[in-house]
């Protein structure tokens, strides 16, 4: 029998201990966490890995926005693909005192045999990334890619450009990695790519859309009855009404404050 304690944590747990940080703001949560990115998150990818995923997950992950190519490859091995919510933080220079740290703190990775995709969430109404969060993720996912293919997915409440703290004008994708990435690889430990072919291959890792066209794209397959008829009928029809009542009950609140998970 499995040790308790070597079994990956459930996204409850996870979410339970992010909130846990968040000293005397845990009471923005009383409202059911509404506005919360790390809530929505949640919920839906919770309802994402529970639904059969050659028809849900992989057909998010093939409508992203970006390189068609990682997208399509991690769409494909989306059955066997390990899905956890709030991993574990990354250090990019590890060897470096804690003050000094370069530290990734992705919303959720998603392995599969021959890729790995880091997932970045935002707000629905006041998502904003910290001025060297993209370039840092976009470090972290390609080291730990290692030979499988490496893929930035963002999952956004509107489409790019988008807004950096403390920024005067939102950025496209890629020129907001470009801006700090000089900067992350010079400080971060030895990574596998040179600096110039982090330069060249930022549009082929990075992959976005919203979460209206997330909840849309679960709803249009939901319409199709694949699953009509089945066992799984009523779990799938629990599952899609999950999604599509967590996209619409966060987008109807504003939180004004910047999210935690932004460094």
């Amino acid at each position: 029998m499995s040790n308790p304690d070597d079994l990956p944590r459930t996204p409850m747990s996870r979410l339970l201990e992010e909130i846990s940080w968040d000293g005397r703001s845990v009471s923005k949560y009383r409202d059911g966490g509404r506005g919360k990115e790390n809530v929505l998150t949640a919920e839906v990818l919770t309802a994402l890995d529970y639904l059969p995923r050659d028809a849900y997950l992989a057909n998010v992950l093939r409508h992203a926005h970006g390189p068609s190519a990682a997208a399509e490859l991690a769409a494909a091995e989306a059955e066997a693909a390990e899905i956890i919510f709030l991993p574990e933080e990354i250090a990019l220079n590890p060897a470096a005192k804690s003050g000094s740290q370069l530290i990734v703190q992705p919303d959720a990775t998603i392995t599969s045999p021959s890729t790995v995709v880091l997932l970045e969430a935002k707000a629905i109404r006041a998502g904003t990334f910290g001025p060297e969060q993209l370039a840092r993720e976009y470090l972290a996912v390609t080291a730990m890619a290692g030979r499988r293919t490496p893929l930035l997915l963002l999952v956004l409440g509107t489409p790019p450009p988008v807004k950096i703290r403390g920024g005067r004008v939102r950025l496209d994708v890629t020129d907001a990695i470009l801006a700090n990435l000089e900067d992350i690889y010079r400080r971060a430990a030895p990574h596998p790519w040179s600096l110039g072919e982090l330069r060249q291959r930022v549009a082929a890792c990075y992959a976005w859309l919203t979460w209206t066209e997330l909840a849309e794209l679960v709803i249009a397959e939901h319409a199709l009855g694949r699953h009509s008829g089945t066992f799984a009928a009523g779990t799938v029809d629990r599952l899609v009404d999950t999604i599509e009542r967590a996209v619409k009950w966060h987008g109807g609140h504003s939180d004004s404050r910047s999210p935690s998970r932004d460094r």
